[in-house]
């Protein structure tokens, strides 16, 4: 019998993957990503109201899925301010 994954580890690998997406500027995959992290947020949230959500296995993924989503910050916020900066330019965005 195979055990069923938890959603947290789930959830932390989507992060870990979102992270190297975004690192690679690989946006597509970053935004396909995007939308199953909220599934997977969805069925962790949905286990902790069965479980215990202090659970360390647990709360070691969380602890991962976090640093992989700041991790993705410094890629996605420079991304974020060179289309805000090249839309202003081209007029479709008022003056910052």
């Amino acid at each position: 019998m195979i055990a069923e994954e938890a959603p947290w580890a789930g959830l932390a690998r989507g992060c870990e993957a979102f992270a190297a997406a975004a690192a690679a500027n690989d946006w597509a995959r970053a935004a396909a990503l995007m939308r199953e992290l909220e599934a997977l947020a969805a069925a962790d949230r949905a286990w902790c109201a069965t479980h215990d959500p202090a659970l360390p296995k647990r709360r070691a993924a969380i602890a991962a899925a976090h640093a992989a989503l700041e991790s993705a910050g410094v890629h996605l916020l420079p991304a974020h301010a060179s289309v805000a900066k090249l839309l202003r330019a081209w007029g479709a965005l008022p003056p910052a």
